[in-house]
């Protein structure tokens, strides 16, 4: 093993690092984010860091609402989380598997009573993406809370299975809501009353929720994008899918449920379900990270970590948990879609750990006729295939080049081994399996021609 190499496994082993042993966090942390706030124009932020049980730093950033100049605090101030509500729903389910409730590997429709599907689906393929539902849009938004509909009631015309379940990985918001609608039946009350009971309560959460109390109205942070120089308020969105999409917390209360699944603490689970929540289930290529249950799985160089993101009209969020050293953060900001959250926490986790800033081999490109034949356009798996036409949000050109290499996603790739390819600075891998490209994770193409 090289020194380097050597290195990173004493530390992590260990969990001991000279840089946090000196106290710099807070002020790393406040010049990345105040630089990249100033950089992005985003008007407020919200960060937390936990480690071994406890919050270590959390503080608020700019504004909550900027027309009330209301300061953004870690403590009060409620985010739309969007998608991290699929890792609540995800652990709601196993809450199900570890009473005996239901079982991970049967079919789902043995837990089902309002509505039935494909009768190969079971739950863990629910929870690791590999269900095979179609992800059909538009019509998951209501135009007002009270146009939203039952989770039942939508799901029942729009579970169509488009591939072999267990087989292929595609981030699915269909099957997470499928999940909820469980949660909801075995529980006999409605999914925030389920979550409230099972999960939020336990944990002292009392700024999570779905519907927001009227008490806690004026903590909400204004979602905002960035429209010709100005900072625009976007409007409140209703989803039929709320298991997979509509949860508001606080950034210490996602730090309670962040310490939660690091300490595995039995008010919510056991051990053993904690670490099979945690564990990779499945990837589509032994050097691509994966997923777990719920959770997606990232490599940041040689480092692991286990995440999800959530972004909603105005807003974009991150709760990354590290297992292994038991620590983790939760940040939070407005502007859907944009990279804040993700450059703040691949510079946070290359100041942190030595294994985040190792880079795999690259080796010189070699001419290929095999390249060739993958080049063409490829789509995000988790597109409308029974739409008609076909929905499909994004699409990315791929081209081969003559000296064996390919250019994707804005990286060169060269070639390691027949069908996995490793990007040209090292610090990822891309495989094919034909006419599937998946990157890990929730990036999983198809060819489209």
């Amino acid at each position: 093993m090289r020194p380097k190499a050597l290195l990173a496994l004493m530390f992590l082993a260990s969990c001991a690092s000279t840089k946090r042993d000196a106290g710099d966090l807070p002020a790393f942390v406040d010049r990345l984010i105040t630089s990249k706030m100033a950089e992005t124009q985003i008007p407020g932020v919200a960060f937390v860091y936990f480690k071994d049980g406890r919050v270590v730093y959390a503080k608020g950033y700019g504004f909550a609402d900027v027309d009330r100049k209301i300061p953004v605090s870690p403590e009060k101030t409620i985010w739309r989380v969007g998608s991290i509500s699929k890792v609540f729903t995800a652990t709601a389910l196993m809450q199900l598997a570890d009473r005996g409730e239901i079982a991970l590997d049967e079919p789902v429709n043995a837990y089902l009573h309002s509505l039935q599907t494909d009768p190969r689906v079971t739950s863990r393929e629910l929870l690791d993406h590999t269900a095979g539902f179609d992800e059909i849009r538009p019509g998951t938004h209501a135009p007002t809370a009270a146009d939203v509909l039952p989770l039942a009631e939508f799901l029942k015309t729009r579970l169509k299975v488009v591939r072999t379940p267990g087989e292929i990985t595609s981030y699915s918001t269909y099957g997470m809501t499928l999940a909820g609608l469980i949660v909801e039946e075995h529980c006999g009350k409605s999914y925030e009353a389920c979550l409230e009971e099972r999960i939020w309560k336990p944990l002292g959460m009392s700024r999570t929720n779905i519907t927001v109390p009227a008490a806690l109205q004026n903590d909400l942070a204004i979602g905002y994008e960035l429209k010709q120089g100005r900072l625009e308020p976007q409007p409140w969105e209703w989803y039929h899918t709320i298991p997979a999409s509509s949860i508001n917390s606080s950034a210490l209360d996602m730090a309670r449920f962040g310490i939660a699944h690091l300490e595995h603490d039995r008010r919510l689970l056991s051990d053993a379900a904690f670490r099979e929540m945690h564990r990779q289930q499945i990837t589509m290529h032994p050097r691509l990270p994966g997923w777990c249950l719920g959770f997606i799985e990232d490599r940041v160089g040689r480092l692991r970590v286990i995440e999800h993101g959530g972004n909603m009209a105005g807003f974009s969020t991150l709760l990354v948990l590290l297992p292994e050293t038991r620590e983790g953060f939760f940040i939070a900001a407005q502007f859907e879609g944009g990279h804040f959250r993700d450059e703040v926490k691949e510079a946070l986790l290359k100041h942190l750990f030595p294994a985040a800033n190792e880079r795999f081999p690259v080796p010189q490109p070699h001419p290929s006729d095999r390249v060739a034949k993958l080049a063409g356009k490829y789509a995000w798996t988790t597109s409308c295939h029974t739409c008609v036409p076909r929905s499909v949000p994004q699409i990315l050109d791929l081209k081969a080049n003559d000296d064996g290499s390919i250019d994707f996603a804005g990286g060169r790739w060269i070639e390691v081994e027949p069908n996995l390819f490793v990007r040209h600075d090292g610090t990822g891998y891309i495989a094919f399996r034909d006419p599937y490209l998946f990157a890990g994770g929730i990036w999983s193409f198809e060819r489209l021609e």
